[in-house]
This record gives structure tokens, sequence and C-alpha cells, in this order.
């Protein structure tokens, strides 16, 4: 099943990483290569994002497919995540303080199709590639869109748990409850995976309200029926 799923994560980027023939996912050797480099570096600028925040006091936490990662590396040092992005939350009134920690690191502050973000620097990045390689904010304790049945974390409430890789990352419940809300079809793949290593537990589940508690029932009720096809 878990390959299955993999296979369908490939299919979705496979614009960057792969391609599809006869409905079979195909990557060379090659491609995979620059998959597990591409990983390998966006793990790195995690921690070294995760270590200039910390250092300048700034309250903060991985989340996203990264943050996946980090938990499923937890208890399976096996474990694979094809995730393109670096998303982290932080308070909108710590942009500034955020924005000079990491100015060191060559990023700066820029709203990139309304999102706002840290981009690197022009001359060390295509014009293509700096959305993909900048660091992608969420505004802690607010709605990422109006229509969400839950806000953001507060990070005066969410505990965060540091990664093998050394990331400070939002702990499993608060980012369960991200994905749910999000609820787009690589959330609910993320939510599988946490599912799979057993790391979404009862006490988890019974804190949820209702309608996020019928997204994680609907996810086990579509898990169940793929394993069974």
């Amino acid at each position: 099943m878990r390959t299955k799923r993999l296979a369908r994560r490939v299919r979705e980027e496979r614009a960057a990483y792969g391609a599809v023939t006869a409905g079979i996912v195909v990557m060379e050797g090659a491609r995979l290569d620059e998959v597990e480099q591409y990983m390998r570096s966006l793990r790195a600028k995690a921690v070294s994002v995760s270590q200039a925040l910390a250092a300048a006091g700034v309250p903060h936490a991985v989340i996203g497919g990264m943050a996946v990662l980090a938990h499923l590396l937890r208890v399976d040092k096996a474990a694979d995540r094809i995730t393109r992005d670096l998303d982290v939350l932080v308070n909108r009134s710590d942009v500034d303080r955020a924005a000079q920690a990491l100015k060191p690191l060559g990023f700066r502050y820029r709203e990139v199709m309304g999102i706002p973000a840290f981009v690197p620097p022009k001359e060390k990045s295509t014009p293509q590639h700096r959305f993909r390689e900048s660091v992608h904010l969420v505004w802690a304790g607010e709605k990422v869109r109006p229509s969400d049945l839950e806000p953001a974390p507060s990070l005066a409430e969410a505990p965060t748990v540091r990664s093998p890789d050394g990331y400070a990352c939002l702990d499993v419940e608060r980012l369960l409850r991200m994905k749910l809300t999000s609820f787009r079809h690589k959330d609910i793949v993320h939510v599988q995976d946490l599912m799979e290593l057993r790391l979404i537990t009862k006490k988890m589940e019974a804190g949820l309200p209702p309608e996020l508690r019928e997204r994680l029932e609907q996810v086990k009720r579509d898990t169940e029926r793929e394993r069974l096809g």
C-alpha cells in the first residue's frame, strides 16, 4: 500500500522529477539522484533556517511535508517523503525579526503570488525556481484561507518537536489538525503516512472537532478501500 502511495506522489511531481508511461511511473536513475539530492538540500535548508530563527529568539515551527518527514523518521529511519517546499509557521508580528535572522542566509521577505515568503537571491536561482526554493510562511493563529475550518495553530500553545536532523517542527497533533483543515490530496497522503506508522493516537482523534474527525474517518475509509483494491 505504501508503494502505491509513493507512486502516486511521484506522479504528482512528475513535471519536476519523472514521467509516466502507460500508467507506470518511470524514474530514470539520474532523476532519482536528483530527487535524493533535492531532499537532502531541503532538509539542510530546514536545519539552517530553523537554527537561525532559534538563535534570534523567533518562535517558529516547520510544518507541511518536512514536518511529516521528521515524525516518520523518528519511528522509521527508512521512511520516505517527497516534498517540494519548506513551510514554516511564524507569528505575523515576528516577520521583521525573522527577516533579520534569515538575511545572512541570503533570504529576503517578499509576497509571492499573495503568499508571504523568504525568497533566495535572484542571482542564485532562476525565476521559475525562486518560489519553490523560497521559505513559505504561514501565520500562526490565523486562517490560511477564509473558508478554513480552523486557524493555524498558535505558537504560544503548540509544542514543537526537534526533528532527527535538528529543525523545530510542529507536533503530530497540531500537524494533523492542519492537514485535515487544508485537506488537499497531498494532505490526505500525509495523514495516511502518519496513520500507517501509528502516529495518530486515539487521544488525538478524540480531541478533534466533529468536522475534522469526519474527515479523518473519510481518510480511513478511503485507505481501507485502497488496501482491499
